[in-house]
Formats: C-alpha cells, sequence, structure tokens
C-alpha cells in the first residue's frame, strides 16, 4: 500500500510520497483536479479506533498503489482530509513532539509533468521542486529537512 513495498526492494530507506490536504476542501480539489486533466484517485472514507477508544475518521484521494503507479515518483502527493470532530487527535496533532519539519523539497526527473499535476491540485510547483545546481537529476526524489534533538538532518 501506498508503494510502502518500494522501500524494502530498494534496500535503502527513502520519502515514498506525501500528503497534501487541500485548503478547499478534498472533494472540491479532487474535482477541480479532475478537471485540469489529472486524476488523483476515488475520494474513499476511512475510520479506526484510537487507543483511548476514539473514532478517527478521514477521507483519502490516492492512486499511489505500488512504485510503478506513484503519480511523477511520488513528488505528487495523496490528499487526505481529517473529519473535523477528530481535528484534537489526529496523528499530527497527537504525535510525540521534538522533530520539526523545516521544509519538503521535490528534485523531479520530468519537471514539467510534476508541475502540471501539482498545479492542477493546486499546489505551486515554484514552492516545492527545486533542482540542485548541475543537471537535472536522472530520477526523482522527495528531500525533508527535519530539525531533532540531534541537530539538523536531511532524509
Amino acid at each position: 500500500w501506498m508503494a510502502m513495498e518500494s522501500v524494502a526492494a530498494r534496500g535503502e530507506p527513502r520519502l515514498v510520497t506525501w500528503a497534501h490536504t487541500p485548503a478547499r476542501g478534498l472533494e472540491a480539489c479532487a474535482a477541480a483536479a479532475a478537471a485540469a486533466g489529472y486524476q488523483p484517485g476515488d475520494v474513499q472514507s476511512f475510520s479506526r479506533q484510537t487507543p483511548d477508544g476514539r473514532t478517527l475518521q478521514w477521507q483519502l484521494a490516492y492512486r499511489h498503489y505500488t512504485e510503478a503507479m506513484l503519480p511523477s515518483d511520488g513528488l505528487v502527493p495523496f490528499l487526505i482530509e481529517w473529519a473535523p470532530s477528530c481535528a484534537a487527535f489526529t496523528p499530527a496533532a497527537s504525535a510525540p513532539r521534538g522533530i520539526e519539519l523545516l521544509s519538503l523539497r521535490a528534485e523531479s526527473a520530468a519537471p514539467l509533468e510534476a508541475s502540471a499535476s501539482l498545479a492542477a491540485l493546486g499546489i505551486e510547483a515554484s514552492d516545492l521542486l527545486a533542482q540542485p545546481a548541475g543537471a537535472a537529476p536522472c530520477s526523482s526524489r522527495l528531500v525533508a529537512r527535519l530539525r531533532t534533538p540531534k541537530g539538523v538532518v536531511e532524509l
């Protein structure tokens, strides 16, 4: 699921993809993306019980089933929207503190394709896509900069 098998298959840790919560709402974003020519996947509803017995509910739109299906090699996110009643106990709200995401950068082997797909989701490509100095990469990757108790690290 979500191409997680690709991490083990490649034998190296890496970020596979990421999630985006659209400001205009998941259903509206998915419809607008489809109208713009990008298919984010069907909107599906999910729920699970938390360890303290509360019900966590969310919706996803994704087509990130296997590595071969990752839009723009995982640079284009899946969409997620948490139920408003769950805002206080989503994984992000209830996770242990101590690590801060400083930045997320995408390096793309096909930046025009990635840019078009990101734009269809309402994401400004220039906010995410950054090519290192020199030639374009031969493969795509996500790079997260994190502030940890042991300093800043890149994944």
